[in-house]
């Protein structure tokens, strides 16, 4: 028998058809063998794939697309199984223009029953798949409000992917998640019964444009589970100014709210994060932060701030983490923009091989991008800077005498501006404080002593 008539391990492997094999094994057998079932096969993507063009949407930039993406997320929910969503919602290329709130969620009528598992929002590719936030809303301190999105106690594992949301209106907010873990008297929200979201994940998506916030985080003091927000190769634009914040974890303040601090766990991988005005993320009820690689600049000379972390009084040791890792910071030349506003009393944080310098690198070194104010209560974070080329100088607005926990750190750094490690605020050196420095320590920096206090 020549070779070719073989039934050989590799032609079968490859499923091969022809000759001996398909003589041998054809047919029904020849599917049972190689654990294909063709008549169970189903490649349509109408089966797993809501396309909002198949309810009205036009995707032109001028048509109304609302009512028709808001009837595209209705029937991708409306076949849950036990919560699951079964179905994504697809947004083919085009500039869908939105008007009106709640399109793309809204919360629900009958609490937990309501909630859905596994959404996905998928786009055609950022500035490919665009949708336009085009409303005339007033400005309102409900954050219930003027949103694309409103999500109480509903969503957990939803993703949105491969697109970009444009806002012209500073008065616009993309989403807003509210958690309780129970219903009680004094609940605020008690009409949507209690239930979390959590777990998001943000990939390849960009924010263009004004807005007063993109996510808002939040509970009452019942508050369960609002974790687990990631962002991957996501991004703003050169335009991109936030009245509150882009992302602000624990807009409201209730008494005895130290269930808050469940609001954990925010991963940004990638990332390129302009902002030519406002607060980028605004944590007022603790953290757990992760930061890693990216380039995040400033646009302009205007008020920016990267990180804004908040003093609680009744917060945890494990809700007040920062960790930055790889990211080139780019503050302008202004007075008004920080890299980090830190007013924790408790937790770590640390800035691993990071830079701030580079478009500050010729500035005079008197500008200030770093600032830690404590709290009260004579308590820093342990605050950590290691392998990083810093510019301007770091503030510490407390008399360090009258610290008793917590210390800055510098490892290995190089600074850009000065070779003095440490002073007050009326002199010339890298780390200031009010009076008196106290709890320091400068470790094998380039030109810099090692000074510890």
């Amino acid at each position: 028998m020549a070779y070719d008539e073989r039934l050989s391990r590799r032609r079968l492997g490859l499923g091969m058809v022809g000759g001996m094999v398909g003589t041998a094994v054809g047919g029904a057998g020849a599917a049972a063998l190689l654990g294909a079932d063709p008549a169970a096969a189903n490649t349509d993507p109408a089966v797993y794939t809501v396309d909002v063009k198949t309810y009205g949407a036009k995707g032109d930039g001028v048509t109304d697309d609302s009512a028709a993406v808001k009837a595209a997320v209705t029937a991708a929910i409306a076949g849950r199984v036990g919560g699951v969503a079964q179905k994504e919602i697809f947004f083919p290329p085009g500039n869908y223009r939105i008007t009106q709130k709640d399109i793309l969620m809204w919360s629900p009528t009958t609490g937990t029953a309501d909630q859905i598992f596994g959404l996905r929002y998928r786009g055609a590719g950022v500035r490919v798949t665009t949708i336009t936030f085009d409303t005339a809303f007033a400005a309102s301190a409900d954050p219930r409000e003027n949103n694309l999105l409103t999500a109480a106690v509903r969503l957990r594992y939803t993703t949105f992917a491969d697109m970009s949301f444009s806002s012209g209106n500073a008065n616009n907010n993309f989403a807003y998640y509210w958690s309780v873990g129970s219903v009680a008297a004094d609940s605020v929200y008690p009409q949507y019964g209690a239930g979390q979201n959590q777990y998001f994940e943000y990939r390849n998506v960009e924010w263009r444009g004004k807005w007063n916030r993109v996510i808002g985080i939040d509970g009452d003091k019942y508050a369960n589970n609002n974790s687990e927000h990631h962002f991957v190769l996501c991004s703003t634009d050169t335009t991109a100014t936030f009245t509150d914040a882009f992302l602000h974890c624990g807009i409201t303040d209730p008494a005895g709210s130290k269930p808050q601090d469940q609001f954990l766990n925010y991963f940004f991988l990638s990332c390129n994060f302009a902002v030519a005005g406002g607060d980028l993320l605004k944590f007022d009820r603790g953290g757990s932060i992760n930061v890693l690689g990216g380039s995040w600049s400033m646009v302009g000379t205007a008020a920016a701030r990267y990180f804004v972390l908040r003093y609680t009084a009744d917060g945890d040791i494990t809700d007040a983490r920062l960790n930055v890792d790889g990211v080139r910071f780019e503050p302008k030349k202004s007075a008004d923009q920080k890299v980090i506003d830190c007013d924790w009393n408790r937790g770590n944080v640390t800035f691993t091989s990071c830079s701030d310098v580079a478009a500050i690198q010729d500035a005079p070194g008197f500008l200030n991008f770093h600032r830690y104010t404590g709290g009260g209560a004579g308590k820093l974070p342990i605050v950590r800077y290691q392998d990083c080329v810093l510019g301007g100088y770091h503030v510490v607005s407390a008399d360090g005498a009258a610290l008793t926990n917590g210390k800055m750190i510098y490892e290995g750094c190089r600074f850009q501006h000065t070779t003095t490690a440490v002073g007050t605020t009326t002199g010339t050196a890298f780390l200031r404080y009010t009076a008196n420095p106290k709890r320091y320590a400068f470790r094998d920096s380039w030109a810099t002593a090692d000074v510890s206090a």
